[in-house]
């Protein structure tokens, strides 16, 4: 009777009810790893007791099996080490707590147009409508699922040099065993744009696949990870999403430079954080690509860096030449295409660090060979890569520059032109000017001509975007992007 007194009071005095719980969650996270016990124990609130049965609430179903069935003993060795025994726990499912100040800043911070999501953060586009509940009325979090694992990428069909050797017998060796002690974890692919890491990332997971029928695999890149974790602060259900990653049985993200806040360690880069150590924890293959060794991510929080150096990183360098005739002839005998003495040496001499361009060549060599019916000759080849070369050479206007980035930004294009000053809209006008400075070979003053502006205000806004972007990933990603649009 004592006890049942004490309990009842506690009941009715929330002070007493919150030491008693710090009390248990000190005793419980004092078994657990912190992962673990942040991932079952944060979100859970307690309710008090009635009739020795504890009463928590939890934000989902989920949440409650997991507690009356895989710690029920722990959280009442718990209660029974603070004094206070119980016979059983009950969860109660609540429509789920708004979110956290922390949560709330990150996501007014992503709801102002940016560099790398102009208007607010784009909707998930990878994954199906989910049926998972939200709280608070808001539209529930689709269920993680990965990006298409495509079947014209295979360790068969990528062409092994010099170059790229190490990073291919690696990718092999993560892929081969079971779901149980990834030799390294993680593998981090690092390397320029073209070169295979997108290759290398999707053949090992359609390997672990084959191998391993019925494991769960998520297969996505940096920046739709970042999506994924703004998606699941919005439906309130962060915790469900930290759970579906950590009991995935492999994790592929390409390109994580590209993943949000990684120089500040923002709510983005916790959960990228989280799901590393939750995989590797349990053994589970982690594979990553980048464009750069870890070392080189500006300002890589050190958490990070640390669970990245844990690993492997390896380098894929660009292919020597015979590495690339040799791929230029795999992908022209993919297509059943014969090509004549000396086309794949030609084109592997025209193009050196870019392993899509070499097969952007085969392809269109092969699209003019059918839709002509001729067979292809080197006189083909040569004007197939003159009409390219012209198009390389011709340089954008300054006006194609400032409808290219104003459509990234969501704007009118005679805004970035225009006297109005908000913080999105001169960051856009700068950027404007920088991709102007490197693409169309216009002067400061040429350039500054038609921004209605003088070669200083230029000579600022291109040395502001020179900096920014070696610190900001989100708009280095834009600022390639629009390069690459633009060249």
């Amino acid at each position: 009777m004592h006890r049942t007194s004490r309990l009842t009071t506690a009941i009715e005095a929330p002070e007493t009810a919150e030491d008693q719980w710090r009390e248990v969650l000190s005793a419980i996270r004092a078994s657990l790893s912190p992962h673990e016990f942040d991932t079952w124990f944060a979100p859970a609130r307690f309710v008090g007791a009635e009739n020795d049965i504890v009463v928590i609430r939890v934000p989902n179903a989920m949440f409650a099996n997991h507690l009356e069935g895989e710690y029920r003993d722990r959280i009442l060795s718990a209660f029974a080490v603070t004094g206070s025994p119980m016979a059983s726990i009950r969860c109660s499912v609540s429509a789920g707590p708004s979110a956290a100040p922390g949560e709330a800043a990150f996501l007014a911070e992503h709801a102002r147009a940016s560099p790398g999501t102009a208007g607010g953060v784009s909707a998930v586009d990878d994954v199906p409508t989910g049926a998972r509940r939200a709280g608070n009325g808001e539209s529930p979090r689709p269920s993680l699922r990965s990006d298409a694992v495509s079947t014209s990428f295979s360790f068969d069909s990528f062409v092994v040099g010099a170059s790229n050797r190490f990073a291919h017998s690696a990718a092999l060796d993560v892929s081969n065993p079971g779901v149980e002690n990834s030799p390294y974890n993680p593998l981090l692919i690092y390397g320029e744009a073209g070169l295979g890491k997108t290759h290398l990332l999707q053949a090992i997971a359609r390997r672990f696949l084959e191998q391993n029928p019925g494991r769960t695999i998520l297969l996505t890149r940096g920046d739709t990870f970042s999506t994924h974790v703004v998606s699941a602060i919005r439906s309130h259900d962060l915790f469900g999403f930290r759970h579906e990653c950590a009991q995935l049985d492999m994790l592929l993200v390409d390109n994580i430079q590209f993943i949000t806040g990684l120089d500040n360690f923002t709510r983005v880069a916790q959960e990228f954080f989280y799901a590393l150590t939750a995989l590797s924890d349990r053994g589970r293959p982690i594979v990553l690509t980048s464009d750069r060794d870890p070392r080189d991510i500006p300002n890589l929080d050190g958490q990070i860096r640390s669970r990245l150096e844990s690993g492997l990183a390896t380098d894929i360098g660009s292919p020597d030449w015979e590495t690339r005739a040799a791929i230029v002839r795999k992908k022209a005998a993919t297509l059943g295409l014969e090509l004549p003495d000396g086309v794949a040496e030609t084109i592997a001499s025209r193009y050196q660090h870019d392993v899509r361009k070499l097969e952007g060549t085969v392809n269109k060599l092969a699209s003019e060979s059918h839709a002509d019916r001729v067979r292809i000759t080197p006189a083909l080849l040569d004007r197939i890569l003159s009409e390219r070369a012209s198009r390389r050479s011709r340089q954008p206007s300054i006006q194609e520059v400032q409808v290219a980035v104003a459509k990234a930004f969501g704007f009118a294009p005679l805004r970035l032109v225009g006297k109005q000053r908000s913080n999105v809209l001169v960051l856009a006008r700068h950027v404007a000017m920088y991709v102007c400075r490197q693409t169309t070979g216009r002067t400061l003053v040429e350039i500054g001509k038609e921004f209605r502006r003088d070669h200083s205000t230029v000579t600022y806004g291109i040395r502001r975007i020179a900096a920014a972007r070696k610190r900001d990933l989100g708009l280095n990603k834009l600022l390639e992007r629009l390069l690459d649009q633009l060249s």
